[in-house]
Formats: structure tokens, C-alpha cells, sequence
């Protein structure tokens, strides 16, 4: 039995997504990103990721390729962190098996370098710069 199976099927896979985009969409600090965005249409692509991978790639996913969607987005490594620890937390709060969640995190994770711009959430420090002493 795969993982999709065990979620209990396509529908179910949904709700996840339903109450996990709902979470994203509202979150206090990656919510922006969607200001502009079609939340169904971001649910009906999320599903069809989450299907391909949970099914074994069985689903087809047929959006577009990440990179084009997520590189203009200019999404650090923080704010992408930050939606892993959402999907994460929803899927627990559902009831998903820990060994899913595990593998659906893990697999996100692996997608990070194609949607991430390459920045952390802060800047490097200067290293030539000194720590002014009155701050």
C-alpha cells in the first residue's frame, strides 16, 4: 500500500492540502507571497504535486516547472523553511502517519533549490564591517 493509499485517496489528500494552503495563505509571515495568487488554483496544483509523489508518481502533476513559477517570487530559504514547518505541523494536526509526514516533508525539502532565490532570511554579515560598540 503506498502512502496515498493509506491517506485514504485522492479526496483526502485534498483536505490536507485545503486546510495546509488555508494555513499559508493567512500566515503572518510567508502570506504575502499569495497576496496576488488564486488560492483554488494554488490548491488544485499542490494536490497534483502531493498526488505524484504519495502514489509513487502514478499521478501526473502537469503545472508548470517549479523554478519558473517560484524564482520571480524571489522566496529565500526562511520563508521556505517556514512553509515545510507549516505543512508539517497541519498534516500532525490531521492525524497524517509521522513516517508520511517524514516523507512528504523530505520530499518538499528536495525541491528547495529549485523555488528558493538563494538567500537566507538575513543578510550575511560584512565580515570587513566592525560591530559598531554604541549599539
Amino acid at each position: 500500500m503506498n502512502d496515498l493509499e493509506r491517506l485514504g485517496g485522492p479526496e483526502a489528500v485534498r483536505g490536507h492540502i485545503e486546510a495546509f494552503v488555508s494555513r499559508v495563505f493567512d500566515d503572518f509571515i510567508i502570506g504575502f507571497q499569495f497576496a496576488n495568487s488564486d488560492k483554488q488554483r494554488v490548491i488544485e496544483h499542490e494536490t497534483t504535486f502531493a498526488l505524484r509523489h504519495l502514489s509513487g508518481g502514478r499521478h501526473g502533476y502537469s503545472g508548470r516547472p517549479l523554478h519558473q513559477v517560484h524564482k520571480p517570487r524571489r522566496i529565500n530559504r526562511g520563508q521556505f523553511r517556514r512553509r515545510l514547518a507549516i505543512l508539517r505541523t497541519v498534516l500532525g494536526e490531521r492525524g497524517v502517519p509521522p513516517d508520511i509526514i517524514d516523507r512528504w516533508v523530505e520530499h518538499e525539502q528536495g525541491m528547495m533549490n529549485l523555488v528558493v532565490d538563494g538567500t537566507d532570511c538575513v543578510p550575511q554579515a560584512d565580515p570587513s564591517r566592525k560591530a559598531d560598540p554604541e549599539s
